[in-house]
C-alpha cells in the first residue's frame, strides 16, 4: 500500500506527478526540447511546436491555457468535456492578447476534436470556438485555410446542436456578404479536406483500431462520410459562380473514382441521403460537369428509384428529377424498360411504402421527361402507370392516411390531365378512351366505395379538370381540338352515368355509398359552395397551353355561403352548358331509379338518397320525372289531386300533395328529417312566398306529427336561406292559433290526475313550444307577439292551477317543461319580460317557491328549478330595465302579494322561513342591478311595508297571550283594565301577522345594511330602526 501505487487521500490538493513536471517545465529557465507532452515526430497532433527557449514559451501561451490544452489530448470524455468547457470559459474572461498567443496550437486541436466521437465534445468545441473568435477577431484569418475545411463539416455535423454552434461560430467571424469570399480564400484547402475524408480516409484511420471500438469507428466513420458530402454540397451553394470553374479540376479527379459513386449504394441510409442531396446540387450548380459523367450519374440515381428509406427518399427524388433535367439523353445510359420503370410500378403498387407525400408529388414531372420512345406501346405505358397507381391507393396503410391518400389521388389527377393533352396521332383516341372508362372512372368508384377517401380532394379536382375540359371543348379551333375534348367530356358524363346506376340500381344499396355519390354530384355541380374537409392552400399544377380565359374564371371569386345553404346558393353560380345538360341528365335517371325503388320495395335507403339530391337539384323537372314514375294513384291520392289543382299545376307541388304529404303521415316512420328536406326543395321551386304559406298552411290544418313541423322550424333557424322561405308563415294566424291549441293542450295534459302521455312526444311538444318562444331573428319572434303573450298567458295559467291541485306529482312532468320553456323565453328574447303575460308567468313562478311544498306538492327537484327559472327571469328583467324607461309591475305584484301573505296570520314558522328566503333572494338579485340597485329595492321594501292604518290593524289583532312573556320579564306595561272573557286566544300552529310582518321586513333592513345599499335620506334610515324595534315585542 506504498510508494507510486498507494491511493490518493481524497480532498488532496497536491497535483499529479505529471502535472507537477508539465508546470515545472512551462517554468524553468532553459530549453525545451521538443513538443510538451507529446513525441516529437511531425504526424503527431502536438499541441506546442518545439520552441527553443523559455521566454518565447512563456510569452506564447500562458501557464492556465497549457494546462487545459493539455488536457484536451486526453481520451477520457468527460475531462476533454471539462476541458473545453474551460477553455471557452477562458477565452471569454482572458485578456486578448493572452487569448492570441493559443492561435498557433488551436488548428491543430480543433481539426481533431471537431471529429470527437462524442457529440457533446464536438458541440462545446463549437461553443469554445465561437468565444475564441469574439476575442481574437482578425487575428483568426492567418490560420483559416489550415481550419476552414473541418470548420465546414462541423457546420454539416449530423447532431443538429453540435451544427447550429459551428454555424453561430462560422456567422460571428464573417458577416453574411463575406462569407463566399471567406470561402473562396480557403476552396483548395476546403477541398484538399473533403476528398481525404471521401476518398482516402477510413473507419481505422480515422480512430485506433487498438483503443476504440469497431462499432464506434464504423459510427465515426460514416458520420464524417456523412458530413464530408453535405460539407461539399454547401460550399458549391456559398461559392460565387464565377469560382465554380476553378474547381472543375479537382472534382473532376472526385467524380472519376469508383469509390465516390458506390456511396449510392451504402448501407447507412444518412450518406445515400446526401450522396444525393450532393447530386442535385452538382446538377444545379455545375452542370457541364454532371453531363461529362452522365454514364456515371444516371445509373447511380436511376437505378436507385426504389430506394424506400425515409431518410434518403426526399433526396433520391429531388437528385432524380435535377437528373432527367439536366441531363438531356440520361435514359440512354440506363434501360428504362427493364431497370428504371419496374421499379417505379412496384413502389406506386404498394402506395409508395409510406412515402407518398414525397414520392407522388414527383410524379407529373417525372413522367413528363420520359420520351415516348424508351416506353415501349404507349397505350400499355399508360394504362400500367395509372393501374399501379389505383392500386396503391386501396392498401390499407394509404387508407388510413389523410394525407397519404390526398398526395396519391391529387397525383393521379395531375398525371391524368397531362397524359389527356399529349396529342398523339394514331392512338389517342384509344387512350383517352382508356383513361376514362379504364382508370378514371373505376378511380372514383373506389373512392365511393371507402368512408375515409371520400372526404378527399378527388372530386374537387375532377370538378376542376372538367372545367379545364369545358373551356377547351367552348372554343373552335382548327385542329379539332375542341371536337376531342366534347368527346372526352361526353364519356366522362356516359360512363359516370353507367357507373352510378350499378350502385344505386341494388335493393341492398348501401345508404353511406348512396349519400357519397350525392356527394359527389353536389360537388360536381358546386365545388366553391361545397364545403372541403380541409380548407387550406394547396400548390396547383398549371399547363403551359391553357388559355388567360381559364385562369380567369378558375380565379373567380364567389360570395361564401353556409353549408346548409349550398342547395339553394349553388343556382347563382353560373354552371357550364357542357355540365348542366348531362349533370341533370344524370340526376334525373338516379332520381327515377330511386322513386321505382321507394315504390315498390319501400326502400327507406332510396327515399333518404332522394331526399339528399333533390336537396341539391331541386328543379321541376326533376319532379316531373318523379311524378311520372307514380302510375298507380290511390283514392286518397286522387282527393289530394283536387288541392293541387286548386292551388300550382307545378310538378314539385303535385309531388308534395301526391307523394310527400303520404310520408308525413306514416305514424310508423320515425326519422323524418328527409322528408322535410324534400318538404324544402318543393318550396325552392315554388314561386314567391305567397305561395310556399298556402302550401305550409295546408300542412299545418293536416294531422300531422308536431315534430314535423318542430323540424321545419329547426331547419329555418340553422338557415337564412330557407326562414326566408317560411318566413311568412311563421308570422301567420294559422301556425300561431295552432301552437296556441298546443300549449293549452300541453298544460290541460300535464294537469290532468295520472295522465298518460308518450313521453317523447311530449317532449318534442314541449322543445317546440320552447323554440317558437325563445329563438328570435332581428330582436324579432318567429311567429307574431300576439300569439307569444297568448302562449305565456296559458303557461302561467297552468301553473297557477298547479299550485292549488291536491295530489302531489301529478303536474310534476308539466312544471318541469314550463319551467325550461320560461327559461329559455326569459334568458333569450330582449324586452319579454316586460309584457304583461311574461311578468305574470314570473310572479306564478316566483309565489310558487315562496311557499312551503306541503302547499304546492312539489318535489325538491322542481322547486330547485321553480327557483332557478324566476331568478333568471328576474336577472333578464333588471337588465332589461336598465335599457328602458318601462316600469316593471312584476315588482309590485310579488310585492302586494308577499305584503298580503305576511299580514293574513296563516303563517307557521315553517312557511314564514321559506317566504323570508325567497324575498331574500329576490332581493339580492335586484341588488345585483348596476346604478339601480338602490332605486329598486328602496320601491320593493316600501311596498312591502305597512301604512300606519295596516300597522294600527296588526297590533288589533295581536293576541294577548304573545305579551305575556315580554310583560313578565318587565319590559311591557299594562293598565289596570282586565282583559275579560273577550280577549281571544290564538293556536299556537300560527303566527300573527305583527310577528310575521316585523320578521320579514328586518330580514330585509338586514340585507339592505349588509349590502350597503342607501336610501340616501334619513327618514328611510328611521323607518329600518323602527321595523327593528316592532319586533322586540
Amino acid at each position: 500500500m506504498g510508494g507510486k501505487n498507494k491511493q490518493r487521500t481524497k480532498g488532496n490538493l497536491r497535483p499529479s506527478s505529471s502535472g507537477r513536471a508539465a508546470e515545472l517545465l512551462a517554468k524553468e529557465r532553459g530549453t525545451v526540447p521538443g513538443f510538451i507532452g507529446f513525441g516529437t515526430s511531425q504526424s503527431d497532433l502536438g499541441y506546442v511546436p518545439a520552441i527553443q527557449g523559455a521566454e518565447e514559451v512563456d510569452s506564447l501561451v500562458d501557464a492556465d491555457f497549457r494546462m487545459v490544452l493539455r488536457k484536451l489530448s486526453k481520451r477520457d470524455v468527460t475531462t476533454k468535456l471539462k476541458a473545453m468547457q474551460e477553455f471557452g470559459t477562458m477565452c471569454k474572461e482572458r485578456e486578448a492578447e493572452v487569448v492570441r498567443g493559443v492561435l498557433p496550437y488551436w488548428p491543430r486541436i480543433y481539426c481533431k476534436i471537431s471529429l470527437d466521437h462524442d457529440r457533446r465534445v464536438r458541440e462545446a468545441t463549437q461553443q469554445s470556438f465561437e468565444q475564441l473568435i469574439l476575442k481574437v477577431k482578425k487575428h483568426l484569418a492567418p490560420y483559416l485555410k489550415s481550419i476552414m475545411g473541418y470548420w465546414l463539416i462541423a457546420q454539416c455535423d449530423t447532431y443538429s446542436p453540435a451544427a447550429s454552434a459551428a454555424k453561430v461560430a462560422f456567422e460571428k467571424a464573417f458577416p453574411s456578404i463575406k462569407q463566399p469570399e471567406a470561402l473562396v480564400f480557403c476552396k483548395d484547402e476546403i477541398l484538399n479536406v473533403l476528398q481525404d475524408h471521401l476518398l482516402k480516409e477510413t473507419a481505422d484511420t480515422l480512430s485506433d483500431p487498438q483503443t476504440v471500438p469497431e462499432e464506434e469507428r464504423e459510427a465515426k466513420f460514416f458520420r464524417i462520410l456523412t458530413s464530408s458530402l453535405l460539407a461539399l454540397k454547401k460550399l458549391l451553394s456559398m461559392l460565387p459562380k464565377k469560382e465554380m470553374h476553378s474547381l472543375e479540376e479537382k472534382l473532376m479527379s472526385l467524380l472519376s473514382q469508383n469509390k465516390f459513386w458506390k456511396y449510392s449504394k451504402n448501407n447507412v441510409s444518412q450518406v445515400r441521403s446526401a450522396f444525393f442531396e450532393l447530386i442535385s446540387a452538382f446538377c444545379q450548380h455545375l452542370p457541364e460537369l454532371v453531363k461529362a459523367e452522365a454514364p456515371r450519374v444516371c445509373p447511380a440515381v436511376l437505378l436507385s428509384i426504389d430506394d424506400s428509406d425515409a431518410v434518403v427518399c426526399p433526396a433520391l427524388w429531388e437528385a432524380v428529377l435535377y437528373t432527367i433535367t439536366t441531363i438531356e439523353d440520361c435514359w440512354s445510359h440506363v434501360n428504362a424498360r427493364k431497370g428504371v420503370l419496374p421499379k417505379l410500378w412496384t413502389v406506386l403498387r404498394e402506395g409508395g411504402r409510406g412515402l407518398a407525400t414525397v414520392i407522388y408529388p414527383s410524379l407529373l414531372p417525372f413522367i413528363s421527361k420520359v420520351p415516348p420512345d424508351i416506353v415501349g406501346p404507349k397505350l400499355e405505358y399508360v394504362r400500367v402507370f395509372f393501374s399501379s397507381i389505383i392500386q396503391g391507393l386501396s392498401s390499407e396503410r394509404t387508407i388510413a392516411s389523410p394525407s397519404e391518400s390526398s398526395a396519391i389521388i391529387t397525383a393521379f389527377m395531375e398525371c391524368l390531365c397531362f397524359a389527356v393533352l399529349q396529342k398523339r396521332e394514331e392512338d389517342q383516341s384509344q387512350i383517352h378512351q382508356m383513361l376514362i372508362c379504364d382508370q378514371l372512372i373505376p378511380f372514383i368508384s373506389a373512392v365511393l366505395k371507402e368512408p375515409k377517401l371520400q372526404s378527399g380532394p378527388l372530386f374537387y379536382q375532377t370538378a376542376d379538370m372538367l372545367s379545364s375540359w369545358e373551356a377547351k371543348a367552348e372554343l373552335s379551333n382548327d385542329d379539332g381540338t375542341d371536337e376531342v375534348f366534347q368527346k372526352l367530356l361526353s364519356d366522362f358524363w356516359g360512363h359516370l352515368l353507367k357507373m352510378c346506376i350499378l350502385h344505386v340500381d341494388r335493393l341492398d344499396a348501401d345508404e353511406k355509398l348512396l349519400f357519397a355519390i350525392c356527394g359527389m354530384l353536389e360537388i360536381l355541380k358546386n365545388p366553391k359552395n361545397a364545403m372541403k374537409p380541409n380548407d387550406r392552400k394547396s400548390l396547383k399544377i398549371r399547363f403551359t397551353d391553357e388559355d388567360e380565359s381559364e385562369r380567369s374564371t378558375e380565379s373567380l371569386k364567389l360570395t361564401e355561403v353556409r353549408n346548409s345553404d349550398s342547395e339553394i346558393q349553388a343556382d347563382l353560380q353560373q354552371t357550364s352548358r357542357l355540365r348542366k345538360e348531362p349533370l341533370e341528365n344524370l340526376v334525373c335517371n338516379l332520381a327515377e331509379l330511386s322513386i321505382v325503388h321507394v315504390n315498390e320495395q319501400k326502400s327507406e335507403q332510396h327515399l333518404k338518397f332522394l331526399s339528399a339530391l333533390l336537396n341539391t337539384f331541386s328543379s321541376n323537372r326533376v319532379f316531373q320525372v318523379l311524378l311520372e314514375q307514380g302510375n298507380d294513384v290511390s283514392p286518397a291520392q286522387a282527393e289530394s289531386q283536387n288541392v293541387v289543382k286548386a292551388h300550382n299545376q307545378s310538378p314539385s307541388v303535385q309531388f308534395l300533395y301526391l307523394n310527400l304529404i303520404t310520408w308525413l303521415k306514416e305514424d310508423w316512420r320515425k326519422d323524418t328529417h328527409f322528408l322535410v328536406d324534400i318538404l324544402y326543395s318543393v318550396l325552392h321551386c315554388c314561386n314567391n312566398n305567397g305561395e310556399r304559406k298556402v302550401i305550409l298552411d295546408d300542412l299545418a290544418k293536416m294531422d300531422l306529427k308536431w315534430v314535423i313541423f318542430l323540424q321545419i322550424i329547426q331547419k329555418a333557424c340553422s338557415s337564412t336561406t330557407k326562414l326566408s322561405l317560411v318566413s311568412d308563415w311563421l308570422k301567420g294566424d294559422m301556425l300561431g292559433e295552432r301552437l296556441v291549441m298546443l300549449a293549452d293542450d300541453l298544460c290541460h295534459l300535464g294537469l290532468k290526475p295520472r295522465a298518460a302521455s308518450s313521453g317523447s312526444a311530449s317532449s318534442e311538444r314541449w322543445t317546440l313550444l320552447s323554440l317558437v318562444l325563445s329563438q328570435h331573428v332581428k330582436s324579432e319572434s318567429l311567429i307574431g307577439e300576439t300569439f307569444v303573450e297568448r302562449i305565456i298567458d296559458k303557461l302561467q295559467a297552468a301553473l297557477s292551477k298547479a299550485k292549488d291541485l291536491s295530489e302531489a306529482g301529478d303536474t310534476e312532468s308539466s312544471v318541469s317543461f314550463i319551467c325550461d320553456v320560461a327559461s329559455s323565453f326569459f334568458s333569450s328574447v330582449k324586452g319579454c319580460l316586460l309584457m304583461p303575460s311574461s311578468e305574470d308567468l314570473l310572479l306564478t313562478v316566483f309565489q310558487l317557491c315562496a311557499q312551503r311544498q306541503d302547499a304546492t306538492h312539489l318535489t325538491d327537484v322542481l322547486v330547485c328549478k321553480l327557483k332557478y327559472t324566476w331568478m333568471s327571469g328576474v336577472s333578464s328583467l333588471v337588465h332589461q330595465l336598465q335599457s328602458t324607461q318601462k316600469q316593471s309591475t312584476f315588482l309590485l305584484k310579488a310585492a302586494l302579494w308577499v305584503k298580503n301573505q305576511v299580514q293574513s296570520s296563516s303563517l307557521d314558522v315553517k312557511s314564514l322561513q321559506v317566504l323570508i328566503s325567497a324575498v331574500s333572494d329576490l332581493l339580492l338579485k335586484l341588488m345585483e342591478a348596476d346604478g339601480q340597485s338602490g332605486y329598486l329595492v328602496r320601491a320593493y321594501v316600501e311596498h312591502v311595508t305597512p301604512n300606519k292604518v295596516e300597522w294600527g290593524k296588526l297590533h288589533e289583532s295581536l293576541c294577548s297571550e304573545w305579551m305575556h312573556k315580554p310583560l313578565l320579564e318587565g319590559r311591557l306595561s299594562m293598565n289596570c283594565e282586565p282583559l275579560g272573557s273577550t280577549v281571544k286566544l290564538c293556536g299556537t300552529n300560527k303566527l300573527p301577522g305583527h310577528l310575521c310582518t316585523s320578521a320579514l321586513l328586518s330580514k330585509m333592513v338586514l340585507l339592505q345594511l349588509k349590502n350597503s345599499v342607501v336610501h340616501g335620506n334619513h327618514a328611510a334610515e328611521r323607518k329600518k330602526i323602527d321595523n327593528i324595534s316592532k319586533l322586540q315585542w
